[in-house]
């Protein structure tokens, strides 16, 4: 009897450490695919490619391969105002002055969002109002 209540609880133990640890994970998760107003503010940066280049480069990495089909690797798409916009390298047009947000929505979430053919993420920049 008491090694089957020792047992329970070590399982009671290991199921909640894991939901708190899950949940740590998400919430910094979120607010590390953000860059605020604030950051961009705080900045030397010129253009929107160089300010996530130095404040979450890992927006601009390749995703790897998309299929064991194919051979194409997936790399995030830029988003202005929920518009498409172009691939990565358009972000050096665009100065940080006209920037307030950039959000990242890695694969799965950019899917959902967005369709399947954003598969290697999207770059959301919203733009400061006027």
């Amino acid at each position: 009897m008491f090694r089957r209540l020792t047992c329970a609880f070590a399982v009671l133990v290991i199921v909640v450490a894991c939901h708190q640890q899950s949940a740590e994970q998400g919430a910094g998760h979120s607010v590390r695919n953000v860059i605020t107003q604030d950051e961009i503010d705080s900045t030397s940066a010129t253009n929107v490619y160089d300010l996530i280049a130095r404040l979450r480069g890992d927006f601009l990495k390749d995703r790897g391969r998309v299929s064991i089909k194919s051979n194409t690797h997936a790399r995030a798409v830029v988003f202005l105002n929920d518009q498409e916009y172009g691939i990565l390298e358009t972000m050096r047009n665009i100065p940080v002055s006209r920037i307030a947000e950039v959000r990242f929505y890695p694969g799965t979430d950019a899917v959902i969002r967005y369709g399947s053919q954003y598969g290697g993420g999207v770059v959301l920049l919203i733009s400061r109002t006027q």
